[in-house]
């Protein structure tokens, strides 16, 4: 198993980037003192059956990071696989990860294992989109854990266990997708049905048996807007780019 890294920190007069390839290539975008934007797309076929990916993010004090998917991620049929994710955000520092699709086919069997650590004043939104199957398909088997915590101790802890070829009441019901946006580390602006966090933070999430038009796409620019205290109408709208992703692979 290779480890894909990001790691940033703030410099002059550009911040430092340091980007490992494992599973998947990081590919920065651009760069200023203390901002960084980077893309992230496969490295060769994942998510193959007996696949184990890791990805460790590091966003160092007093900067801001987005990640930018490239191409979502498809887990295919096989033996078990595993997506485990590490993320520490430092003090006054910024995550903004907008995941695009992660698909489950028939006949595959993944665990997915997120975690967020953050530091003193450092904030993040993050959105991930899970989907039991391609286009006819009723879809693997999947466990999705994500653990967020500060130094107070966790904000969030869940655990999401779904089967398409073995359906739970309760769980998804006749539903496919199951989308969400986790802000964490302020108060963003609240929809109706957002959970919000006995600490500063807030969780979105829709069920449906499609990927596109989601409700949760206005959601994440609001609360990108909120985690960085720009107006709403400077907000660039992913909109689009996420339709035209799903259209083309769902």
């Amino acid at each position: 198993m290779t480890t894909t890294r990001i790691t940033v920190t703030a410099g002059e007069p550009r911040a430092h980037v340091q980007l490992s390839v494992g599973a998947l290539a990081p590919r920065l975008i651009s760069r200023d003192a203390t901002r960084a934007h980077v893309a992230v797309a496969a490295a060769g076929m994942v998510l193959l059956g007996g696949d184990h990916v890791q990805v460790e993010v590091d966003v160092g004090p007093g900067c801001t990071l987005e990640i930018q998917d490239v191409g979502g991620t498809v887990a295919y049929r096989g033996n078990p696989s595993s997506w485990v994710v590490n993320i520490r955000i430092g003090a006054d520092a910024t995550l903004l990860w907008d995941a695009l699709p992660f698909v489950v086919t028939d006949g595959a069997n993944v665990e997915r294992r997120s975690s967020v650590a953050l530091e003193a004043g450092a904030r993040s939104v993050i959105r991930d989109t899970l989907v039991l199957g391609r286009h006819g398909e009723r879809g693997g088997r999947v466990v999705s854990a994500l653990a967020v915590s500060d130094r107070d101790g966790p904000i969030l802890v869940e655990r999401l266990e779904a089967d398409g070829a073995a359906p739970q009441p309760g769980v998804l019901g006749a539903n496919r997708v199951h989308d969400a946006v986790c802000a964490v580390g302020f108060r963003p602006r609240l929809h109706p049905n957002d959970l919000e966090f006995e600490r500063a933070g807030a969780l979105a999430r829709h069920l449906s048996d499609h990927t596109h038009g989601s409700p949760l796409d206005p959601v994440w620019e609001a609360w990108v807007t909120d985690a960085e205290g720009r107006d709403s109408a400077d907000e660039p709208t992913n909109t689009e780019r996420r339709a035209v992703h799903t259209k083309g692979t769902l």
